[in-house]
């Protein structure tokens, strides 16, 4: 919940100009035909994406972002939300915002975006924010005042859903996600007064908003399923108490709101792997990522300070993110360790053993061992690829060598340490546990 008491603007921006020192390795901007608002993005995989914006934009890449292609929507309205179901089944969401009927438009194309039909939504004045199938004919529609309707026959008809009427039932819904056919969230709120999520356990027949008591002060816009049990959605105060992670380790049953102190809003929520989650802080412009799971986040600038609002990966290599002044940025995979693939090129003459002790704090010795007489290469990197110290670099005679780390400076973390000897690389991973 939140503490009402000031925290200084400034003490924000302080420290986001400090992790403005931190370089980036992971991101870079793509080039974009166009300079308005990009809102929504989805990928069908790797290559394979649409971005939507303002003004009716939507564009196609199938290159991975090399190119983009405008496509003939119809519509001059700006665009909230897209969302495909495979390479050529989808459907996007326009707000009307100034031509009567006021309301929303529904997008929908057959063939990847070739060809969009649009339709008025069944009643003026209702602005969709998010649509969400589960497959051709279940669908999942939410947005203000406190609209949350579902299809049963692909778009056809929409009805309202069922919700538990308890506090908190009826309040915009912003975004879905779903865990398999039948158990899923969807999640909302109005800022400054709750944020809530919804949660079925019957394929959407039947909602049951957040108890009252775990609610957040201001809307989550995004989820993200760990597992089964341990659930994260994304949100965040835009005035003082910034971007927050919200939490549950039993499925939904108890939340957790936890304010992380870094200026912003998350709006998006989306890991790499397993453990390595991102998030950007919109007009911030900066992002925050987590290598633990979300338990803990670290901020960085974004790329060109680019304000970024939405964000997915489309496997561990590939990342894709969206924003302002038709800003696209793309995740690549780094070319320093730890990231970077073994050389295996007579692997018997060269070893590189793990660092002992470890964990350690704060010094540990790494050893290695070289057969021929080359030049030697130890470096160590943070989790970002970013170097941090350089241990080695001179030419060794054949032989066993050993090496003392003394970390004393850094924080606790995960490094990983790397030895190039000629065209062999090899990488080990130690902790600092201070």
């Amino acid at each position: 919940m939140k503490n009402y008491f000031f925290i200084p603007l400034f003490i924000f921006l302080i420290m986001g100009q400090f992790h403005k020192t931190y370089s980036q390795n992971y991101w870079f901007k793509l080039s974009s035909p166009t300079t308005i608002f990009l809102r929504a993005l989805h990928c069908a995989d790797s290559l394979t994406g649409w971005v939507a914006g303002d003004s009716g934009l939507i564009l196609y890449t199938s290159n991975g972002g090399l190119d983009w292609i405008e496509q003939q929507t119809n519509t001059n309205n700006n665009i909230k939300d897209i969302f495909f179901l495979d390479e050529n089944k989808g459907w996007a969401i326009a707000w009307k915002e100034f031509t009567p009927p006021i309301g929303t438009v529904i997008l929908s194309t057959t063939n990847g975006g070739i060809d969009w039909v649009t339709e008025d939504y069944r009643e003026e004045n209702v602005f969709i924010k998010s649509i969400y199938f589960l497959d051709t004919l279940n669908g999942f529609m939410g947005g203000y005042p406190s609209e949350f309707v579902r299809t049963l026959d692909g778009g056809i008809l929409w009805e309202d859903v069922t919700i538990d009427s308890v506090p908190l039932a009826y309040f915009p819904v912003v975004n879905f996600n779903f865990y398999n056919h039948l158990y899923g969230y969807a999640c909302g709120g109005a800022l400054d007064i709750a944020g809530v999520i919804w949660r079925t356990v019957n394929g959407g027949e039947f909602w049951t908003p957040i108890d009252v008591s775990d609610a957040p002060p201001d809307q989550i816009w995004d989820i993200h399923f760990i597992d089964s049990l341990n659930v994260l959605g994304a949100s965040g105060d835009p005035e003082f108490f910034g971007a927050s992670i919200m939490r549950t380790s039993n499925g939904g049953d108890d939340w957790l709101n936890e304010e992380l102190g870094i200026f912003g809003v998350a709006t998006s929520l989306s890991f790499r792997t397993e453990s390595e989650g991102w998030a950007p802080l919109s007009f911030a412009q900066t992002m925050m990522y987590s290598l633990d799971t979300g338990m803990t986040w670290t901020e960085i600038p974004t790329v060109s300070d680019l304000s970024i609002y939405e964000l997915v990966f489309t496997d561990t290599l590939t990342g894709y993110a969206v924003g302002s002044q038709g800003a696209i940025i793309k995740y690549k995979y780094p070319n320093v360790n730890p990231y970077v693939e073994q050389d295996q090129s007579n692997p018997s003459d060269i070893k590189l053993y793990q660092n002992y002790p470890n964990p350690f704090n704060p010094v540990s010795t790494i050893d290695y061992t070289i057969h021929v007489g080359s030049h030697v290469q130890l470096t160590v990197y943070d989790p970002l690829g970013n170097e941090v110290a350089l241990l080695e670099d001179s030419y060794r005679q054949r032989g066993s060598y050993k090496t003392i780390w003394n970390a004393e400076d850094l924080p606790s973390g995960i490094y990983y340490y790397q030895l190039r000897v000629g065209n062999y690389i090899d990488t080990k991973k130690m902790i600092l546990l201070k």
